[in-house]
């Protein structure tokens, strides 16, 4: 007898996680799957060409989802912050009610507890599904030190990283500069930089003791004095606006600057960019697992080291603002750091909670 699984994100690093797997379980006769989402996961699900039914925030207590659909299963996201949409949270608080089991997959080593409380004082670790995909062994201890109960964390690893591995042979960086908005870049012989903005300002306002603008000057007070001439792109978050920067010239001191937002895809980014800079994004760790130079810029640092592959020493972070020579950094070693989907794990998982012989 097929079972009914639904899938739901909201957030776009959200829908990118999920994506590989509703891809893997679409072809299965076993399985009838459902996508819901809205907003910037839906923008991001639509464009894997994942078909999605368009919701909208679920609300405390709301059964329409689970009375329309009848998931005999449910798996997220958890990438939803608190203050701004609970709905990840509140899905699987009436699912336990109701006696149907949830499945919540990491986009990123960070934030954990934030991704599964409330927004009030005594809601810490309040909003829990049945299982969460920890991603890896440095997830699971991780996760175990802020108090996650262990038998509901497994590390599957990360299907959206691993499947990003295989994409980025493939792609065309000559093509991919021609889209770059402007045209070629002013200085024929430069190095590209890439800067991956996130909305730090806009999510965590100074909680971080620094944001996005922060980092960015940072970068590029630094390649302003550099003795080599360069073209910077800077890859917008989907929740920047663009006039928030109108502080940053055109081109300046030997740097010649565009922005992009969706005319480049990642993997595009990739492709021309020499070293990347950035904060905490999920981008930075592709760069990383294909071979990149990557930097963390986070200056005036306060609480914890939000980024995994610095936090392990993998790549270079700076913690105070100061100037460095942005082209003096080295290639990342991407055996460093597996991030494989187990693809037969998380089937018999299917097969232990469903209780259907799974496909392979």
């Amino acid at each position: 007898m097929t079972k009914n699984i639904l899938f739901f994100s909201a957030e776009a690093g959200g829908a990118e996680v999920l994506t590989p797997v509703v891809r893997l379980l679409r072809n299965s006769p076993l399985y009838e799957i459902c996508v819901l989402s809205y907003g910037h996961g839906r923008k991001r699900f639509l464009a894997n060409g994942i078909e999605c039914v368009e919701t909208g925030k679920i609300v405390k207590g709301d059964r329409d989802a689970l009375e329309r659909y009848h998931p005999d299963l449910i798996i997220t996201s958890a990438a939803g912050i608190p203050r701004f949409d609970m709905s990840d949270k509140y899905l699987w608080e009436t699912a336990r009610e109701t006696g149907i089991k949830t499945i919540a997959f990491l986009d990123q080593w960070q934030n954990y507890a934030m991704r599964f409380s409330g927004v009030e004082e005594g809601e810490r670790l309040a909003y829990l599904p049945d299982l969460i995909n920890c991603i890896d062994h440095f997830g699971l201890e991780e996760m175990k030190s802020e108090g996650f109960p262990e038998d509901m964390l497994v590390p599957l690893g990360h299907p959206y990283l691993f499947e990003r591995q295989g994409c980025y042979a493939s792609a065309n960086a000559v093509k991919a500069r021609n889209k770059v908005p402007g045209g070629p870049f002013a200085f024929e012989q430069a190095s590209t930089i890439l800067f991956v903005s996130e909305a730090i300002r806009e999510h965590f306002g100074a909680e971080r003791g620094y944001d996005q603008y922060d980092a960015l000057g940072m970068l590029l007070e630094s390649m302003a004095g550099a003795s080599r001439k360069s073209g910077l792109i800077i890859k917008l978050h989907p929740k920047d606006r663009l006039e928030s920067f109108s502080h940053v010239a055109p081109a300046d001191k030997g740097i010649d600057i565009r922005f992009v937002k969706d005319e480049l895809s990642p993997i595009e980014c990739l492709c021309i960019a020499d070293t990347l800079f950035g904060m905490t994004s999920i981008l930075l760790i592709e760069a990383f697992l294909v071979g990149k130079k990557v930097v963390s810029l986070q200056p005036g640092l306060k609480g914890p080291d939000h980024l995994i592959l610095s936090r392990r020493g993998l790549v270079p972070v700076f913690r105070e603002r100061q100037r460095f020579d942005p082209f003096g950094f080295t290639a990342a070693d991407p055996a460093r750091f597996p991030v494989h989907f187990d693809t037969e794990r998380f089937l018999q998982l299917l097969d232990e909670i469903l209780s259907v012989q799974s496909f392979t």
